[in-house]
């Protein structure tokens, strides 16, 4: 029987400045224990930083704090969602898409999660598409000293209806001192933790580790079913990540992740002759050019 394996715990410093900074989480440092998983930040904004820019061979989750100003999204395809306080918007780039985020309105505070997910290398070329989970379409867990929001997938048979592009289970915990709650990894799957506040227990079958704010592990590579256990030290606030590993190289230049380095330039040169489409900035206003 192969046990669950579990990191180090890593607290990245923050990086960044008023307009923007964030707690950049890499799954380099994990030794490949947060696979499917490419990296997350933790982020506040408060402009628009990094203007419109190309995704292609991944997918970008954008899920947005509860007491965050909404977040615009346009992309090359004609998408123009608010991503409102609460929300998820799962941008799945597979060829390619040009998107443009920023706050709504200007110079408002936004705080959220970005999640880079890689996709199988068969699936990297297939058509971009966009799925939008409002906030009142994620069930939530209510018992004594707990809130699990269900932002995508399942727990406890809680199940989030909404099909995503591909399976993965985010899950937002709110636990008090004292309190606790316990999710299963299937088998299989690699799990990631992040604290975004307060202080609390992981708990496995085979030791305890504490998290504070701004730490994450990962954990995975167990031959069955796998049940952990957050148990709050004080008021707590954290984001569970779960998938199943792709174990797959990845190729990657900015926002791109391809299966290899011939896809990962022919995936440039798309972007570059305009079959990704463009989002031109005309003063303060974004024009979608279609794709070639």
């Amino acid at each position: 029987m192969k046990k669950l394996q579990l990191s180090e715990v890593i607290t990245p410093p923050v990086q960044g400045n008023d307009e923007f900074f964030a707690r950049k989480v890499r799954a380099k440092d994990f030794n490949g224990l947060m696979d499917p998983i490419i990296g997350f930040d933790h982020f506040e904004l408060t402009k628009d930083i990094f203007g419109p820019h190309p995704h292609a061979g991944m997918a970008a989750l954008s899920y947005v704090f509860e007491d965050s100003a909404p977040y615009q999204s346009i992309d090359s395809l004609g998408n123009n969602i608010t991503v409102t306080p609460g929300s998820l918007l799962w941008t799945w780039a597979g060829s390619g898409v040009v998107h443009s985020e920023y706050p709504v309105p200007d110079g408002a505070s936004v705080e959220g999660l970005q999640l880079f997910v890689n996709i199988p290398g068969s699936k990297k070329h297939l058509k971009p598409q966009s799925v939008f989970i409002d906030q009142s379409q994620m069930p939530e867990i209510k018992k004594d000293g707990v809130l699990v929001r269900v932002v995508c997938g399942e727990t406890e048979n809680v199940i989030n209806p909404i099909t995503t592009p591909e399976p993965l289970t985010l899950l937002h915990i709110f636990i008090e001192a004292e309190k606790e709650f316990s999710h299963t990894i299937p088998v299989g799957w690699s799990g990631t933790v992040f604290a975004i506040e307060g202080h609390f227990d992981l708990i496995t079958n085979e030791q305890t580790t504490e998290l504070e704010e701004g730490s994450a592990l990962a954990m995975g590579q167990s031959d069955h079913d796998e049940t952990i256990t957050f148990k709050g030290i004080a008021n707590s606030q954290l984001l569970f990540i779960s998938g199943k590993p792709l174990y797959e190289e990845v190729f990657t230049k900015g926002a791109m992740a391809m299966e290899s380095n011939e896809s990962l330039n022919a995936a440039l040169e798309d972007y570059n002759s305009g079959k990704m489409g463009f989002i031109k900035m005309e003063g303060d206003n974004r024009i979608v050019v279609a794709p070639i």
